[in-house]
């Protein structure tokens, strides 16, 4: 069976689940929609997945190019009180259409995720909470098509800071590597959350990256969330580039689910 499908089924077959399932613990914090990682660490013992579809789109004089990510999952795992394991992949088709050429499709898994999120401080005072997400990607556990020539390792400082009983802040700051050349590029983003009611939230939020050889990507974005249950959430969101060399524009949409005892 052909594995697009596979994960569509196991998506499905999650949200029928969560909406079922009933749990006294604290609402989910996750880190989707937005671009921003939290601050927060999944609770020892405790498995979380969050997964969505995205569909993204950008033109040049000479290119024009989709992107469509029908499965974008993350698997979060709290090892410790204080550290999370983190595993994802994604379902790629990307659709590159050169102005003097034909269509050229790229499809397929891309590399393996695995990452580690340690906390450093909860939140105290004008402190805010910290947390340090470090990562890597493996190139061998992608298919061909999407297979990049190095390990592509990223490393980020998390915080957020709680403003109201309804509004908070989280930044992130970092370097990542693409995996397709040695060169480093400086990751930051801004995102304020909105509590609109007990179960929907908003976020508006500003990130991109910064090239010591290329021109700066900045983009924007905001989204909704709405939280069915303690442990299971709906999203939606888009982003506009806003500098020549950002994608044009993106929408997504997906869910989150914690997994009970």
């Amino acid at each position: 069976m052909n594995r697009r499908i596979l994960f569509t089924i196991a998506l499905v077959s999650i949200t029928a689940f969560g909406i079922k399932a009933q749990n006294d613990a604290p609402p989910l914090v996750t880190d989707r929609p937005d671009q921003t990682e939290s601050a927060a660490i999944v609770a020892k013992g405790k498995l979380q997945l969050e997964s969505g579809f995205l569909y993204e789109k950008d033109h040049t004089e000479w290119l024009e190019m989709e992107n469509y990510i029908y499965n974008s999952t993350l698997l979060r795992y709290g090892l410790t009180e204080n550290t999370e394991l983190r595993v994802g992949m994604e379902y790629r088709d990307q659709r590159f259409s050169p102005e003097s050429n034909s269509e050229l499709t790229f499809t397929g898994l891309s590399p393996l995720y695995t990452g580690l999120k340690v906390k450093v401080a909860e939140e105290q005072g004008f402190r805010p909470e910290m947390a340090l997400l470090g990562s890597l990607t493996w190139p061998a556990t992608a298919d061909e098509d999407l297979k990049p020539r190095y390990v592509s390792p990223s490393l980020r400082m998390t915080f957020a800071h709680t403003l109201s009983d309804n509004l908070s802040l989280g930044y992130n700051l970092g370097a990542e590597w693409d995996g397709h050349n040695p060169e480093a590029s400086y990751y930051y983003s801004l995102a304020f959350g909105i509590g609109v009611t007990e179960k929907l939230g908003a976020f508006l939020e500003s990130y991109g990256l910064l090239y010591e050889d290329d021109k700066p990507r900045h983009k924007a974005d905001a989204g909704f969330t709405y939280l069915v249950s303690n442990n299971f959430q709906l999203d939606v969101s888009g982003g506009i580039g806003l500098s020549d060399t950002a994608t044009d524009f993106y929408t997504s949409v997906g869910l989150s689910y914690r997994f009970p005892e």
